[in-house]
């Protein structure tokens, strides 16, 4: 039986036991958390003109959900992956429908595996709300099961590598770091030689947080504007969306005198931590405060007896030299309306956004 769909467009519209159930059962990743979806609907971090919920039944139980943002092309792509990967370019003010936002990087069709025709019929609906929002496209970003997009109306790119450790073939932090690539284990004692000698201090934080958290917001903003992308990562918004997130973020702090020098943002679920923001100054200490970051992350991920480690996109070089290892990511996209005949810009790709 083909199963009935139904487009809420908040999430509290959604039964919030259902939804948990399913989100367990369908083992989607933190990003559909329903905390994290209630925070990117609330505080947006990109404008958004409409945060949708596709939700598929089987009589009355939810089979299946996907989040879908209805934005203009011009602000959905601010690191230039979708104009480099998929040749989708602003050239006016066309619309795109995706699931997930930019700032996900493990995109999937929750959905449970009794459930047949259920991913199918929602990435069907997915192009039906879009048309009829009159969006130039819609797909699925940042796509971690890309043999699995699905749909003859969707065309699947290459889009970006995303950087992730089993920590569960380590007994602790040292082992990890014995482990290491030879320039990385000797940069990263090098580093943690330098820290320990200047007095400062990194710890992991769990909420709630007090205004360190806004300080860490404010660097992210300054480190994203410094990378040519300052609309990324806005710090008031930002900072709402964390506290919006309540018990699933982390804040990763390097204090030195008392004051906030540098900080990450992460997110622990399950028997993950994933490092998600970066907000880092190079002229306050000796020592690398983003190296200094992770060495403190994946000390707090080994004492609590997490498994996975994900360090985000980008910045490939460092993150293979931190001993994170690649894992492709991929787009579905389907164009719904011809685009208007000019000349496309060059698209850009940042050196890094954050830890993007």
């Amino acid at each position: 039986m083909k199963p009935r769909i139904e487009v809420f467009d908040s999430l509290e519209r959604v039964d919030r036991r259902s939804y948990q159930t399913l989100h367990d059962a369908s083992r989607a990743s933190l990003f559909y958390d329903w905390r994290f979806l209630l925070a990117a609907e609330r505080s947006p971090l990109l404008p958004t003109q409409k945060t949708l919920y596709l939700c598929a039944y089987e009589g009355d139980e939810l089979a299946g959900c996907l989040p879908a943002y209805l934005q203009r092309l011009a602000a959905v792509d601010p690191l230039g992956l979708l104009a480099r990967a998929a040749q989708v370019r602003a050239r006016g003010g066309e619309s795109g429908l995706f699931s997930h936002m930019m700032h996900c990087w493990d995109s999937s069709v929750p959905c449970l595996e009794t459930a047949g025709g259920v991913r199918e019929a929602l990435l069907d609906a997915l192009l039906d709300v879009a048309a009829r929002e009159g969006a130039a496209y819609a797909g699925l970003l940042n796509l971690g099961e890309a043999a699995r997009a699905g749909g003859s109306r969707l065309r699947l790119h290459p889009l970006v590598e995303r950087y992730d450790a089993q920590l569960g073939l380590f007994d602790d932090f040292d082992h990890y770091v014995r482990a290491l690539p030879s320039d990385g284990r000797a940069e990263m004692r090098r580093q943690l030689r330098k820290f320990e000698a200047s007095g400062a201090s990194a710890q992991v934080l769990a909420p709630p947080f007090d205004d360190r958290l806004e300080q860490v917001c404010e660097l992210c903003f300054r480190t994203t504007a410094r990378r040519g992308t300052p609309h990324y990562f806005p710090a008031a918004p930002l900072a709402r969306f964390v506290r919006l997130c309540g018990d699933l973020a982390r804040l990763v702090l390097i204090q030195a005198q008392g004051r906030v020098i540098s900080g990450m943002i992460g997110w622990q679920r399950r028997d993950t931590f994933c490092l998600w923001s970066a907000g880092v100054t190079y002229d306050q200490s000796d020592f690398s405060p983003y190296t200094i970051c992770f060495a403190a992350a994946f000390r707090h991920a080994f004492a609590h007896g997490l498994q996975r480690f994900e360090g985000g996109r980008l910045n490939e070089r460092i993150k293979r030299r931190l001993g994170l290892s690649p894992v492709p990511l991929q787009c579905a996209i389907a164009r719904l309306a011809p685009l208007p005949r000019t000349a496309p810009p060059p698209a850009r790709v940042p050196a890094s956004a954050a830890l993007d």
